[in-house]
């Protein structure tokens, strides 16, 4: 049975079957937990809707998703605002796996590639089925363009593009969270030894040197939100750029 140390969420994960552990690891259940917690912001922001919001949980839900709008207006195009929910789902979504880690005993879900490269594909083929939805079959046109006899050629250069698409953003959104994890939770291991020691050894020091600890602690904290918040939305700038190159007309890309 694989251990995780370090997360509350070992304590569902150990009441699985071995058998479905294989299945359902630390991350994946890390990653319905956080969906959970996404529904039910939905929830609250959506059950006692108003003309003129009073409550603060329909007054957020409206800000965010009139930037979420804007964003993708900006991004995409006139229309944009059609592809909002995708958008914002997946910001949400992605900056809360990221957050995770900042809280004591949990993991980021986006610090597993398994994760990242589902996230990927989503918003990948997120992006065709717009483009077919857009243009019909003829969005499939790009695939193959050039003469007949390089066809061939040109659709595997294509495909090759949108792997390229799926490993880049899978493989930035991991790499970069990972290290976060892996920074953030050295230099705090650190800082704990640090601690210990002159707690052991000077106990009259031991308070300014717990506070000084502390006050190293805040900016670490501070540089992974700021980490996690850049990610989520770089995540979501590709996807809406891809889904912009996706469902433009042919005039407009000239």
């Amino acid at each position: 049975m694989e251990e995780h140390a370090g997360s509350w969420v070992n304590l569902i994960v150990n009441l699985e079957p071995e058998w479905l552990q294989r299945y359902l690891p630390l991350g994946v259940v890390t990653a319905w937990l956080v969906l959970a917690l996404v529904v039910l912001m939905a929830w609250l922001g959506t059950r006692r809707m108003q003309r003129v919001p009073t409550s603060g949980w329909q007054t957020l839900g409206e800000w965010a998703y009139n930037l979420c709008v804007n964003f993708c207006r900006q991004v995409i195009g006139p229309g944009g605002e059609r592809y909002a929910p995708l958008i914002g789902t997946l910001f949400a979504y992605i900056l809360i796996m990221n957050l995770t880690g900042l809280v004591p005993g949990f993991t980021s879900p986006t610090a597993t590639l398994n994760m990242t490269l589902a996230l990927a594909l989503v918003a990948v083929i997120a992006a065709m089925i717009y483009g077919i939805r857009a243009k019909g079959w003829r969005y499939l046109e790009h695939f193959v363009d050039g003469p007949r006899p390089i066809w061939p050629l040109m659709a595997l250069i294509h495909l090759v593009g949108e792997v390229a698409r799926i490993l880049s953003l899978s493989f930035r959104l991991f790499g970069n969270i990972f290290a976060k994890e892996m920074v953030i939770g050295q230099v705090l291991l650190f800082l704990g030894s640090i601690v210990a020691m002159h707690q052991l050894s000077f106990l009259l020091r031991g308070p300014l040197v717990l506070s000084g600890t502390l006050l190293l602690h805040i900016p670490l904290l501070l540089l992974g939100l700021l980490v996690s918040l850049v990610q989520a939305l770089i995540f979501v700038m590709l996807t809406a750029a891809y889904i912009q190159g996706a469902v433009e007309t042919h005039s407009a890309s000239h």
